[in-house]
């Protein structure tokens, strides 16, 4: 039981956790979306892990039964399963913060259009029991940008914003970081694995920028509720 609690299964789930309490009864329901993409999340990792221990356990037992038929296929794809869900949620949520600045339909509809593209392309290239890296890179990086270009509306914007109260700063400040970071990652491991084909850097950085994105968001989800109301009054 101790495998499924992991730090990253512990900070999403204490993330959902902050989610329900403070999101359930959020006026715009843009923000509850949230909760059913972290519900996601929690089980897909909870459902990966599963698999992924079957999966070890008959690897083992093939290094001595040679003769022995694999039944259970790496858990990659529950992730690339969850990336749909993820591109679309997450899109769902920069739509609604930068429509408070510009038309932002357009642009959305476009960079979900690209990502589908991808995923069916790379579908086609090696099946769903490989990892997307394409399409989760470009995702990655259409996430950054749509993150600069919120903070640059912010930064334009005339009216006042205390950052420290603002749930939408801190969520969207938590979504930057991961996903650069992830990015930054993979190019570096990439260089890495080149060098060093067993070198697993990108383990500890993920469980850095996993703390990092549901810490934020759970701030951002307390001052949705809470901390946002208490500045004003």
């Amino acid at each position: 039981m101790g495998r499924f609690f992991t730090i990253n299964t512990v900070s999403e789930l204490i993330c959902l956790l902050i989610a329900l309490i403070c999101l359930v009864t959020a006026k715009d329901q843009v923000w509850r979306y949230l909760i059913v993409l972290l519900l996601l999340i929690c089980v897909t990792e909870l459902v990966g892990i599963s698999i992924k221990i079957k999966y070890v356990k008959e690897l083992d037992y093939l290094k001595t039964h040679p003769n022995f038929q694999m039944t259970v296929k790496p858990n990659v794809w529950v992730y690339n399963i969850l990336l749909i869900f993820q591109a679309g949620f997450i899109s769902l949520v920069f739509y609604d913060l930068l429509m408070r600045y510009i038309n932002s339909k357009l642009l959305i509809i476009i960079g979900l259009a690209i990502f589908g593209v991808l995923y069916v392309y790379e579908l086609i290239q090696h099946g769903f029991f490989v990892k997307h890296n394409i399409t989760t890179t470009v995702l990655s990086v259409m996430f950054v940008i749509y993150s600069l270009y919120y903070f640059y509306e912010l930064l334009k914007d005339s009216s006042y914003v205390e950052l420290r109260y603002s749930a939408e700063f801190w969520w969207v400040s938590g979504t930057l970081l991961f996903y650069f970071g992830s990015i930054a990652s993979l190019i570096f491991f990439q260089i890495l694995a080149k060098l060093d084909p067993h070198f697993e850097v990108t383990v500890p950085i993920y469980k850095i920028l996993n703390i990092i994105l549901y810490g934020c968001w759970s701030y951002s989800f307390i001052c949705r509720r809470w901390l946002t109301t208490t500045s004003k009054s």
